[in-house]
């Protein structure tokens, strides 16, 4: 059977998108499609082993161009979803655009997200694109939802490395910031129910400043991303994931100071005016920096250990050393002791 080729070269990443998986989702059990790149399209690779439903090859590798070549392995789906699940769709999709409040509106989606195709997925982003829905604001909306629906395969197919491993010391202190998030979400759930600061336990207080101390600290973590890592990525050809969190990054250094900032001033705050900005502050870092987490965990660091080589790790490596650790230290790296109150 003859296999059909699409060429990418030389799209932006929309046009990518919109030519890529509407080919991909047309494909039938044992049918081939061969796709053409200018760079290594590891994260698609990614996303797509995570479906379970081709077996992936590369027929060629640079340097001047990747041939990606697919085979449907896993049998026919369904009928195509009929008018009315698009019709809800691009109703969720406008709901999440607005900011419109609906408890059960990201399970909603994630039930439709499960049900409703790629080729379907691609129509309704052009359709959306023609009444003025830019590119970035669906990717936004839809992005954290659709991490969610993958969640369990990609969780599952996680490479594990051990210290000191890079991607093993920005996976531990991964772990000690989500348990910064989880108190802080705890202190601002308590403060719903507070009217004055003396409301407010010590021991909320307590993990609300360790809480905003530790996120400032881990800078030096995002530091090491930034200037280690996403350079080396960046040499695979590999540029929008390192972009898409860099950007993420700038958001979350102002709001993780401005939150520090607020609560280490609040000797000069009315109470009322400490409250809100927490709350505010709080809920955004703890709803965003979760799902941030999630996506450099489970597929950023997953591409980076797929791409490169001993060589490239070792140079990233010395590069967080020269930078240096905040919550987390590699076994390798030594431990400071004071003695006679010196150090």
């Amino acid at each position: 059977m003859e296999a059909r080729t699409i060429d990418v070269r030389g799209l932006d990443h929309g046009e990518k998108q919109t030519r890529i998986f509407p080919a991909v989702d047309a494909l039938k059990h044992g049918e081939t499609l061969r796709i053409v790149f200018e760079f290594n399209p590891i994260p698609l690779v990614h996303m797509f082993k995570a479906r379970h439903e081709f077996d992936l090859s590369f027929e060629k590798e640079g340097p001047e161009e990747w041939i990606l070549r697919l085979v449907k392995t896993a049998p026919d789906s369904a009928a195509a979803p009929d008018e009315d699940q698009k019709a809800q769709f691009k109703a969720m999709l406008r709901e999440m655009r607005e900011g419109k409040p609906a408890e059960d509106l990201q399970e909603r989606a994630k039930a439709l997200l499960k049900s409703v195709d790629a080729k379907t997925l691609g129509l309704l982003e052009q359709e959306l694109i023609r009444e003025g829905v830019s590119h970035d604001e669906i990717r936004k909306s839809l992005c954290d939802v659709h991490l969610e629906v993958l969640r369990d395969s990609l969780v599952k197919q996680r490479i594990e490395v051990q210290s000191p491993h890079p991607v093993h010391t920005f996976m531990e202190e991964h772990k000690l910031i989500l348990q910064a998030l989880r108190h802080l979400a705890e202190v601002v759930n308590a403060l719903k129910t507070c009217r004055r600061y003396e409301d407010l336990s010590a021991a909320d207080l307590g993990k609300l400043e360790m809480a905003s101390h530790l996120l400032v600290e881990a800078e030096l973590h995002h530091d090491r991303e930034e200037q280690c890592l996403f350079p080396m990525l960046e040499k695979h050809g590999i540029t929008e994931p390192p972009a898409i969190m860099k950007e993420e990054h700038v958001e979350f250094r102002a709001k993780k100071k401005e939150l520090f900032q607020i609560v280490n001033s609040r000797d000069r705050l009315d109470f009322e005016t400490f409250k809100a900005e927490v709350t505010e502050l709080g809920g955004f870092i703890v709803r965003e920096l979760d799902g941030h987490i999630f996506k450099e965990d489970n597929i950023l660091y997953q591409i980076a250990l797929q791409v490169l080589t001993d060589e490239e790790w070792g140079e990233v490596k010395r590069g967080c050393d020269k930078i240096g650790y905040c919550c987390f230290k590699p076994a390798d790296q030594p431990v400071k002791t004071t003695q006679g109150g010196s150090g």
